[in-house]
């Protein structure tokens, strides 16, 4: 567990607003392994979160929201609802029968420039996928999808 303090918070803020327009992130970033960034907004302190990962070993501390991905950040499905009135840019509205076959975990056919994408539907941020120009990568959690 890493701590990300002033100079790599602003180095991830800028990332967010480039690609999702996000410009406010409140809380206690913390990064596990080289990828992975949680949002902490708990009560324990920054030692007591020490302290607790030295004994224990957590690696659920926070919500899972960000991972990075080479030069990008990919949104996970859980850092939709802090941060959905702040997302503005690259998202994509799709239809029902595109969202039923994104919650069931399949890719989408769908044009768009290479970037992630923000999925909406009816109003609603329903995931965060890649797009490879033809087609988005879905990212769903097994656990989370719909069974066929």
């Amino acid at each position: 567990m890493k701590t990300l303090y002033s100079s790599d918070k602003k180095k991830i803020l800028r990332q967010l607003e480039e690609q999702y327009g996000i410009k406010k992130l409140p809380y206690l970033l913390l990064q596990f392994g080289k990828e992975k960034i949680r949002l902490y907004s708990g009560n324990l302190s920054t030692d007591e979160l020490f302290k607790l990962d030295k004994t224990l070993r957590i690696e659920t501390a926070g919500l899972y929201t960000f991972k990075k991905q080479n030069e990008e950040i990919r949104l996970t499905i859980d850092a939709l609802s802090p941060f959905k009135n702040q997302i503005t840019q690259n998202i994509l509205e799709i239809n029902d029968k595109q969202a039923l076959e994104w919650f069931k975990g399949n890719d989408l056919d769908i044009k768009s420039d290479r970037n992630f994408k923000v999925l909406k539907n009816q109003g609603d941020l329903i995931g965060c996928g890649k797009s490879t120009e033809e087609r988005i990568t879905n990212f769903m959690p097994k656990e989370r999808r719909i069974k066929n």
